[in-house]
């Protein structure tokens, strides 16, 4: 985000602003389509919301993922990380 009004914007950019700077490549087509589908789907309004989205799906994929290894080293080694 270049700037908090981008915030206010209703709609999804075009694919061709986004780009993947870690592998130095654009967007790929299908994950822009995913983009549409989840906009439409949970019926963002702004990019705000979307933004917000994406972090809350993010933070939940992050703790189910340190849940499953918590329960792995406890299961295994009996010790709780």
């Amino acid at each position: 985000m270049i700037s908090v009004e981008k915030f206010k914007e209703t709609k999804l950019p075009p694919i061709e602003a986004f780009y993947d700077t870690l592998n130095e490549e654009p967007l790929k087509p299908a994950d822009y389509v995913r983009a549409q589908k989840i906009w439409t789907h949970f019926k963002i309004q702004n990019l705000q919301q979307y933004r917000d989205h994406y972090l809350l799906s993010d933070v939940l994929l992050l703790a189910d993922a340190f849940e499953n290894f918590r329960n792995s080293v406890i299961a295994d080694n009996e010790l709780d990380p």
